[in-house]
């Protein structure tokens, strides 16, 4: 029985049997195709188009071709080996020129200068500068500002808390009021208003916006609000432990007054009887608790995907936020 796949059926026979195959009907012998077919142990039917295939790539390599030198066209196949190569060439590079030459040669074994890279990254800085300039925002943007740095250079970050916009990533030479009121008086420039900005108690954020004289409300951030909830987290968990420590300690003292224990040395001293260090050791724990449940319940609020990977109401967090608000006051 025929195979249909035949690993010795190489090339060099695969050629000869297409050519063979190629002849016209009446100079071609009779039952050659089966012949073949016995002779290789492959079926009729691939004969046939491997025939086929040899006839359509002899057409289009006579087709007629526009004159001139043919346009060189560079394509990439993005394949198994070519992406494990990347991986294993990436980790080499340093953000450099000289790292960028080095890995086009590495990756896409294409070689350009240092200066072609440099020129090209200068072209493509000064793209995106203009295409940024032209970012208009229509509405008062909700502010966002941080002082990141970038290397040794101080960076204004200050992204719309709205669109989540990026208005401004420029590293700067100082991060004093001056700089920082510079750099708001330019987003001014540019059409952006102000609805108010939300940053850390940084003395050049508040300086430069003191300085560039925004009428804007200052909000603290929710990274900062957040570290001081959990500063008191700490302290009531602290005044949970120390009233349970009163409590035992109450309770030594106590037994110890009824003589059902003994000790050495003088009597415990205590600050509260033991009916009242346990009335304070239930509000203390109980206060804890309510505390950590609500802390809870508020960054749940705030986290902008839910567990069934949908964005969070707005109104919703508001409601959950203002009742926090409520049970806290």
């Amino acid at each position: 029985m025929a195979e249909y796949r035949v690993p010795e059926f190489t090339s060099e026979q695969r050629t000869n049997a297409a050519l063979q195959m190629l002849v016209p009907l009446p100079d071609r012998k009779w039952g050659l195709v089966s012949e073949l077919a016995r002779l290789y142990g492959v079926s009729r039917t691939l004969l046939y188009e491997i025939r086929d295939r040899v006839l359509d790539a002899i057409v289009e390599a006579v087709l007629p071709r526009d004159a001139g030198r043919p346009a060189q066209i560079a394509t990439l196949t993005v394949n198994k080996a070519f992406i494990d190569r990347t991986i294993a060439i990436l980790p080499m590079l340093t953000g450099s020129v000289r790292g960028i030459r080095m890995g086009l040669n590495l990756i896409l074994g294409v070689a350009r200068s240092v200066g072609y890279i440099s020129e090209t990254l200068t072209a493509a800085g000064e793209q995106a500068t203009a295409y940024n300039l032209g970012i208009t925002v229509p509405l008062p943007i909700l502010g966002e500002a941080d002082e990141i740095f970038q290397g040794r250079k101080p960076c204004l970050t200050l992204v719309d808390g709205r669109s989540f916009l990026v208005l401004n990533l420029t590293p700067a030479e100082s991060r004093d009021g001056t700089t920082w009121g510079v750099t708001y008086l330019d987003l001014i420039e540019r059409g952006i208003q102000f609805h108010d900005l939300a940053c850390d108690g940084g003395t050049g954020l508040r300086a430069g916006v003191r300085e560039a004289e925004l009428a804007i409300p200052l909000l603290p951030d929710l990274f900062h609000i957040l570290q001081d909830a959990h500063h008191l987290t700490r302290r009531l968990e602290g005044a949970a432990y120390k009233a349970i420590e009163n409590v035992e300690r109450a309770r030594r003292a106590d037994m110890e007054a009824r003589g059902i224990i003994r000790r050495r040395g003088r009597r415990l001293k205590i600050k509260v009887p033991l009916p009242q260090a346990e009335i304070e050791e239930a509000k203390a724990i109980a206060l804890f608790d309510n505390w950590c449940w609500l802390l809870s319940e508020v960054r749940l609020a705030l986290e902008p995907i839910t567990s069934a990977h949908s964005i969070v109401s707005v109104a919703e967090t508001k409601t959950t936020v203002e009742t926090a608000v409520e049970l806290l006051a």
